[in-house]
């Protein structure tokens, strides 16, 4: 069943609507929300009181100023600049590019911790690409490349969907042993030279929202090296009516579901469920 303004993504309704817009609630208060794309959602997660300006524990990592290099310490300016020197950084067909592209990616997910690694699918990766290639054609879609200049190796790539008042940094994937050669840095740079005449308070690059699944620290690396902020906003979440009380008797098992989290998948994915209600609740 198909529910308008909501997909489904990881067992969890997610609203299709720009992260500052507050979503339309009638699927949830009609019910038809749990039904949604012919999958049983366990919650659905929406947002309000965007860009509130105080820390709420939730937040979307975001650009909406020019990036300037020269505002930068020496250090970081230093490495950016580095970057620059191994690597050309374009818009690339992707079509034309699939081979290297699905290296990247592949060799990407290799490097991801086995507890939430996904599995990889060249069948599906290669069709993505083609359907990346649509949406290239149609204008909504970005897709860079970080080429070796020693070689023309490609070594990653940033996948860049261009909205009405923002644009997401939906995807960027490198090759890890390049990134020593500063390659995140390289496609991030390139990707924001791209649009700098439109960063504004009315137009916005967007990371997505606070990451509770992965262990990383690109986020915090936008921020340092790029300029990128925080914006902050409440977390909302809505259960299923049938998990709302085994939720509620979790919770005060969380801290042990946290550390075995950090081992076994099935319990990473529970955490990470529990670590938004405690933010729901500490709001």
């Amino acid at each position: 069943m198909h529910v308008e303004g909501w997909n489904y993504y990881n067992h969890a309704a997610i609203p299709t609507t720009a992260p500052h817009e507050t979503p339309d609630l009638t699927p949830l208060e009609d019910g038809s929300i749990w039904r949604i794309e012919g999958k049983k959602a366990l919650f659905a997660r929406y947002t309000t009181d965007w860009d509130c300006a105080y820390d709420t524990g939730w937040w979307y990592i975001i650009k909406d100023s020019p990036f300037d290099i020269s505002a930068l310490k020496t250090k970081r300016r230093y490495e950016i600049t580095k970057a620059n020197r191994f690597f050309d950084v374009y818009q690339i067909n992707p079509a034309e590019h699939l081979e290297s592209l699905r290296e990247v990616h592949e060799r990407a997910l290799l490097a991801y911790p086995s507890k939430y690694r996904p599995f990889f699918n060249k069948k599906s990766f290669e069709q993505d690409v083609l359907r990346w290639e649509r949406l290239v054609e149609s204008g909504s879609l970005k897709i860079f490349g970080a080429f070796l200049k020693e070689n023309g190796k490609l070594c990653g790539y940033s996948y860049l969907a261009l909205e009405k008042n923002y644009c997401n940094l939906a995807m960027q994937k490198t090759i890890p042993e390049f990134e020593k050669f500063n390659v995140n840095a390289a496609l991030v740079n390139g990707v924001l030279d791209s649009i700098k005449d439109r960063l504004s308070a009315d137009y916005y690059i967007c990371d997505g929202s606070r990451s509770i699944n992965h262990e990383t620290h690109f986020q915090d690396y936008l921020e340092k090296y790029f300029g990128f902020r925080k914006a902050y906003c409440k977390l909302q979440i809505a259960y299923y009516p049938l998990y709302r009380v085994p939720v509620n008797i979790l919770y005060h098992l969380r801290f042990l579901i946290f550390v075995l989290g950090r081992r076994i998948g099935l319990f990473h994915q529970l955490s990470a469920i529990l670590k938004m209600e405690e933010i729901v609740r500490k709001q």
